[in-house]
């Protein structure tokens, strides 16, 4: 047919608008940014079948994630779905949502009801009803039940000094540590003289904090600016370190530390 094209040439008059209705029935045309990005916010319903890749969230609700990663959400509230992969971002609220995979770097609030191997690094966790937690980096966990942890990386440590001690005839001994719990201890004794004067020590062990039995002494005493480890040799429930001079009349300064690991 002459002056009648079969087929257009020109892309520019393929080119369409696309509008939607509001709730009153006002047609809107979409938003896009500079780079032809959507800006319009769905604001209800559910995505069932669309793949979300590199997708930034940084305000709403998502009510239900199917399927997909989301890497990176600002302030958006989780209320439902499974989140297999969390690459980055902070999320304000999770209600009633399962975290299979990925790292929470920060959660400031709500409950995770299921946790299937995520790794959390920071933030507080106010309640875990259920799931396992394959790896806690620096997090924070104020209330819930672990029912099983199979495995901690780090153990605890503790610490305690009492220096300045000017020994006597007698033994004197510390106050006693509940070492229930702890796996290794020791005591550093350091005496700082003055002079030639000695300082034995000795540690006692204890069931009920009352009946003490001698478990390990110095040999020769402590000489003037030179130290001893004392390690216990027999586990009860309460340590302590007792100490005295060498020689009667000869009195010595000396510093006490324990250290030790927890289980």
């Amino acid at each position: 047919m002459p002056n009648f094209s079969v087929f257009n040439t020109n892309p520019d008059y393929l080119r369409t608008l696309i509008f939607g209705h509001d709730s009153s029935g006002v047609s809107h045309a979409a938003a896009v940014n500079s780079s032809g990005q959507l800006l319009t916010v769905i604001m209800d319903g559910t995505l069932s079948n669309i793949n979300i890749s590199g997708v930034t969230v940084t305000s709403g609700t998502l009510t239900n994630i199917l399927n997909g990663t989301i890497t990176s959400v600002l302030g958006a509230t989780i209320t439902a779905g499974t989140l297999t992969n969390l690459l980055n971002g902070t999320i304000t609220s999770v209600l009633g949502a399962t975290i299979t995979a990925g790292t929470l770097t920060n959660l400031l609030n709500g409950t995770i009801t299921s946790v299937l191997g995520a790794t959390i690094t920071a933030g507080t966790l106010t309640n875990l009803l259920n799931g396992t937690i394959t790896s806690v980096l620096g997090a924070t966990i104020t209330a819930g039940t672990l029912s099983s942890v199979t495995s901690i990386s780090q153990k605890s440590f503790q610490e305690s000094a009492s220096t300045n001690l000017n020994t006597a005839d007698a033994f004197t001994a510390l106050p006693a540590v509940t070492t229930s719990v702890l796996g290794t201890y020791s005591f550093f004794v350091y005496n700082k003289g003055p002079g030639t004067n000695k300082a034995d020590a000795r540690v006692e062990v204890s069931a009920n904090g009352t009946n003490w039995f001698d478990d390990v002494d110095t040999i020769t005493g402590i000489a003037a600016g030179s130290v001893d480890v004392l390690v216990p040799k027999t586990f009860l429930k309460y340590t302590r370190l007792a100490y005295r001079s060498s020689a009667a009349g000869s009195s010595a300064t000396i510093d006490v530390y324990f250290n030790a690991q927890g289980t």
